[in-house]
């Protein structure tokens, strides 16, 4: 047999090592550069005078992260005692008193809640739905109860699920489905949500 047919080219092998190191070398970046533009944002959300802009001019890289993670810091545990929880009351009161901003804060407040407070657990199990269209299906997260007050026209209860767009998963859909539509999965969230975030690259098998 011909060597050439057995061995690869020296092209090929120059090819085959460039996309492998891409393959390793792009999520790493990727991330790297993420988490960077991050943390820009932070660090400049105060403005240069807070980041130190009396010391240099445009203020010191960092000083701003660290300084905005010290006030949200600091809000959390004055929310957390007596004294901080009854201002709360007090200026969410005010708050709730001005029509413009009462929706949206109420609105922003039980998102926030549901994401990060005591009902952190708002997504109850993941299931597969019929969506766009019967025969195609999609992974979605029962949110709603039949108990949630929304029925078909005969008085049958229906399910609230929120279908998570890809590969952000804090936009998507709130549709309702009948109890027995709904498939169930074996899936727990985080890996529901894995899968939504790679858009399938990562799969439970992997996670």
């Amino acid at each position: 047999m011909n060597r050439s047919q057995t061995q690869p080219t020296m092209w090929k092998r120059i090819r085959i090592a460039f996309f492998t190191g891409l393959l390793v070398l792009a999520p790493a970046t990727i991330t790297v550069y993420v988490v960077w533009r991050l943390f820009v944002v932070v660090d400049r959300l105060l403005g240069a005078t807070l980041r130190g802009g009396y010391i240099r001019p445009g203020g010191i890289p960092g000083l701003g992260f660290v300084t905005v993670l010290a006030i949200i810091l600091a809000v959390g545990f004055l929310a957390n005692n007596f004294l901080g929880r009854q201002v709360g009351a007090i200026v969410e009161a005010l708050v709730m008193r001005v029509p413009v901003f009462r929706g949206f804060y109420g609105t922003l407040r039980q998102v926030g809640e549901a994401l990060l407070g005591d009902k952190r657990g708002a997504f109850q199990r993941v299931v597969l739905i019929e969506y766009p269209i019967a025969g195609r299906y999609a992974l979605a997260f029962v949110t709603a109860s039949p108990a949630s007050g929304v029925t078909e026209a005969n008085g049958s209860p229906l399910v609230g699920v929120f279908l998570p767009h890809a590969p952000n998963p804090t936009t998507g859909f709130l549709l309702f489905y009948p109890p027995e539509a709904l498939i169930p999965t074996s899936l727990k969230v985080d890996q529901a949500l894995k899968m939504v975030v790679s858009a399938g690259v990562v799969n439970p098998g992997t996670v």
